[in-house]
């Protein structure tokens, strides 16, 4: 598939050579070795974040360089080496939307039981959690754009359809057909590589963050091939959106339903009618994936806080060690003495 893009046309080499300056606003690394580059994914993504390398030969460079506009990250990451790379991702409900556009090479990625292939010309939207797998084979350069989840529910949940978008599967968009997404990129790219960024003003800020999400969503929604008046019904309402960034921020904590409930100002009937219609699942389901992912944070960070598996237990708000074992296990298919151990690996 033809490039939209590249790093010569987005500027990037600029972002590089000038990111070492104080007056500008980008970072930049750069790694000569697998050990290197593999902990600086591990730091940047504070543990959440692996890269291995398969059957490694020679490895030339890892280099990054980024900037920010508000709750916008924009990350150029180039691999040059060779072996079968991959990264694996654990992402929360909380975990920021991401933009993952191929400039040379390409890559896999698998989230579940799918499986996508993406390509120079295509762009990866990532939203849902749970572990995100990226393969690769050979010299590899990735425009990331991440949007921070609170940005994504502000504009997502106003929009018909978008509650539904804002979790959806991995979609797969072709930028050759969303031509005024590709060009509003590629303007914010070039932007933020300027001495005086107009984008990343606190005063606009907020409308790039707003512009960029709606032709996201009309990138995704014409991607999935989803009619407006299917989405509409998808679409949860405000309650249940309540309720679940309630069960976010209070994960750790003893829950009840009526709580949440009067949290939300709606009947406990109505609460859980709002999640089986609109989430297939009930609200106590809910909670126990979102301390079950807080949970496998914790376990890939252990080799920082050291915390054991018992205390982590309780943090995330399981009092019992046994049911919390049983509860990890399936839902992410090993022990979370398992997931500890790989963090130490």
């Amino acid at each position: 598939m033809e490039a939209v893009f590249t790093a010569d046309t987005l500027r990037l080499s600029h972002w590089i050579e000038t990111a070492s300056r104080l007056e500008t606003n980008h970072a930049h690394f750069v790694a000569a070795d697998i050990p290197a580059a593999r902990q600086r994914i591990l730091d940047v993504s504070q543990g959440r974040c692996r890269f291995t390398v398969a059957n490694p030969g020679p490895f030339v460079q890892f280099r990054e360089a980024h900037a920010y506009a508000g709750a916008l990250a924009i990350k150029f990451l180039s691999w040059n080496c060779v072996g079968r790379c991959e990264t694996q991702v654990t992402r929360g409900d909380g975990h920021h939307l991401s933009l993952h556009i191929p400039l040379t090479g390409g890559f896999k990625a698998r989230q579940g039981g799918e499986t996508v292939s993406t390509s120079p010309g295509q762009m990866l939207v990532v939203s849902s959690p749970g572990v995100v797998r990226r393969w690769w084979e050979g010299p590899c350069d990735l425009l990331n754009v991440m949007i921070n989840r609170d940005a994504v529910v502000g504009v997502f949940s106003r929009l018909p359809g978008g509650a539904a978008m804002g979790s959806a599967p991995l979609t797969l968009v072709d930028l050759r057909e969303q031509a005024t997404l590709a060009m509003f990129i590629e303007n914010l790219v070039r932007d933020l590589g300027r001495p005086a960024p107009a984008f990343s003003t606190p005063s606009a800020t907020p409308h790039v963050e707003r512009l960029l999400l709606t032709l996201v969503a009309g990138a995704t929604r014409a991607a999935r091939g989803l009619a407006a008046d299917r989405e509409t019904c998808a679409a949860a309402p405000w309650y249940v959106l309540r309720a679940e960034e309630h069960l976010r921020k209070h994960h750790a904590e003893k829950i009840r339903m009526d709580g949440v409930a009067k949290a939300c100002g709606v009947s406990v009937r109505t609460l859980h009618y709002g999640f089986a219609k609109f989430r297939d699942r009930s609200p106590a389901d809910a909670l126990k994936d979102i301390r079950l992912t807080q949970a496998r944070h914790a376990l890939i960070e252990a080799r920082i806080t050291g915390l054991k598996v018992a205390e982590i237990a309780v943090l995330v708000g399981f009092p019992n060690a046994s049911q919390f074992s049983r509860d990890y296990r399936a839902r992410f298919g090993e022990s979370p003495s398992a997931t500890s151990r790989a963090a130490f690996g």
